[in-house]
């Protein structure tokens, strides 16, 4: 407890308290969805000061300030910036773009589909973790224009417990936000054995930092939360999950990320999806060229012919099932979708889709945009500043023509994006 209120208290520190006379914005008309799952509230008003959401509500309740900016919302829907809990942001060595503008076109691109703030759990390098403190200065400036990140550095892997908590110190050091560790390698690695990965886990709590593993399956969620794990990040894909199962990862406030998408980029290439002749997608120029070498026909056919492709497919089944029994038992859920990690990961665009996918795995859209705003802020600790429409939190907001809470996919009619108060362009 003392950590997390500290925590709070470096973020305020970092993040800065509004000055007097700032400009402020009042955003007016529409319904707001506030991401804390409570109704709707028609014909509301949104006060925004120096980035800061100062009011919200009906808009007769709302006492707008004489000098306010008026942006007349009428007939459209206000959400909260959308938080992907997994994502990755990180630059290729073979371009010839420098590291740093890699790393600020692919947050700019996260922005232009309303994901407003990025975890990037792993494989951050040293510009990415200095990215990461720029854009926490920058929304205190109130000049940010892209998404903010988080960053957990490498993964970590570990050959025995001392060595894991010399890796987690390590990281630590490096100035990143959380540890992220992947379960990986035959059954004997040493990553996978509970006296490497729960010395792992103590050492992070040690450090005052929280921890995501990367697990398959059920018997390997269960042994890293007994260990104390604090976020699963990805689903559990092998069979049901038990009632002790989810009653352990309820009980101990565990956060769960699916990434659906994840499982579907693995094998959703062998033919031509139906998301390329979405408008929404199809706008974007950064994807033309990954989405070229994917759907060229021997890219196709290597991908029909991978046995691992072909096995993901029970597998996203699972996960789909999985959602839906841990959701109804009120686990802890934040959507993240992997996307950045390998090609056809399709960065911003992917957020939509795995908010689709979920809602098709059984969660109302109500559940799921939740779980990608105050839900997902929530998870990963951020919910004081960031996540839902309440005073004292980050304007990071969208405008939608269309209500989400009709028809998930609605997340798609998305027409303006404010970070910080600030319209992003």
């Amino acid at each position: 407890m003392r950590f997390l209120k500290s925590l709070g208290l470096s973020i305020l520190a970092l993040w800065g308290a509004a000055p007097a006379n700032a400009a402020t914005t009042a955003f007016v008309g529409a319904m707001v969805i506030d991401g804390t799952g409570a109704a709707p509230v028609r014909d509301g008003v949104v006060v925004v000061t120096d980035g800061r959401i100062v009011a919200v509500g009906p808009r007769s309740t709302v006492a707008i300030p004489a000098d306010a900016e008026r942006v007349d919302l009428a007939g459209k829907t206000v959400m909260p910036g959308i938080v992907n809990a997994h994502a990755h942001v990180n630059a290729s060595p073979r371009s010839a773009v420098p590291a740093r503008q890699q790393l600020v076109d692919q947050l700019a691109l996260y922005a232009r589909y309303g994901v407003t703030t990025v975890y990037s759990l792993g494989d951050d390098g040293a510009e990415s973790v200095a990215l990461s403190r720029e854009t926490r200065e920058q929304s205190r400036a109130g000049t940010l224009d892209h998404a903010r990140l988080f960053v957990s550095g490498p993964v970590l892997n570990a050959t025995d417990p001392a060595d894991g908590r010399k890796r987690v110190t390590e990281n630590v050091a490096r100035g990143v936000d959380i540890i992220k560790v992947r379960l990986e390698g035959p059954p004997d690695a040493p990553i996978r054995q509970p006296a490497v990965y729960g010395a792992m886990i103590d050492q992070t709590h040690t450090e005052g930092k929280r921890i995501a593993i990367h697990m398959f399956t059920a018997a390997e969620t269960k042994g890293v939360v007994d260990a104390g794990v604090d976020i699963l990040a990805h689903s559990i894909r092998d069979r049901d999950a038990d009632a002790a199962l989810i009653a352990a990862i309820k009980a101990r406030g565990v956060g769960y990320i699916p990434t659906l998408t994840r499982d579907l980029s693995v094998f959703v290439y062998e033919g031509t999806p139906d998301f390329v002749a979405d408008p929404f997608f199809a706008k974007e120029a950064a994807y033309r060229a990954p989405l070229a070498a994917l759907s060229t026909p021997e890219a196709q056919a290597k991908m029909r012919a991978d046995p691992a492709a072909q096995a993901i497919k029970p597998a996203l089944a699972q996960a789909k099932r999985n959602l839906k029994l841990l959701s109804d038992a009120g686990v802890p859920i934040a959507m993240g979708t992997d996307s950045g990690a390998g090609a056809g990961r399709f960065q911003g665009y992917f957020e939509h889709l795995e908010m689709a996918m979920m809602a098709e795995a059984g969660m109302t859209p109500m559940q799921v945009l939740v779980a990608a705003t105050g839900g997902a802020a929530q998870v990963m600790r951020i919910d004081d500043q960031l996540g839902t429409l309440r005073p004292g939190r980050r304007a990071d907001l969208l405008v939608l023509s269309t209500s989400p809470l009709d028809n998930i996919r609605h997340s798609k009619t998305l027409e303006q994006v404010w970070i910080d108060g600030r319209r992003v362009h």
